[in-house]
């Protein structure tokens, strides 16, 4: 399985207020090569795009969308306040 994982920091570094801002009506490849940006290894280092790409090479199309709701919902979370309050 790979895994994704949005930080603010991760967010503010690879989305662009455009990406940001439009991210709910782009296409699944517009959304995939952006999902890229946040793959990380056994490590939890980023790989990078082009390594995350290669990852997904051998994932059966009908997962994809599985992906895409991991990595929206994934966003969600990174600007949610802990349940304690701490910022």
């Amino acid at each position: 399985m790979i895994k994704i994982v949005v930080t603010k920091e991760r967010y503010d570094e690879v989305m662009s207020i455009e990406d940001g801002f439009f991210l709910f009506e782009s296409t699944d490849k517009e959304v995939y090569l952006k999902m890229c940006g946040f793959v990380v290894d056994d490590a939890g280092q980023y790989v990078g795009v082009d390594k995350a790409r290669k990852m997904f090479k051998d994932i059966p199309r009908k997962e994809l969308s599985e992906y895409i709701m991991q990595f929206l919902k994934a966003i969600g979370e990174a600007f949610v306040p802990p349940t304690n309050g701490a910022a």
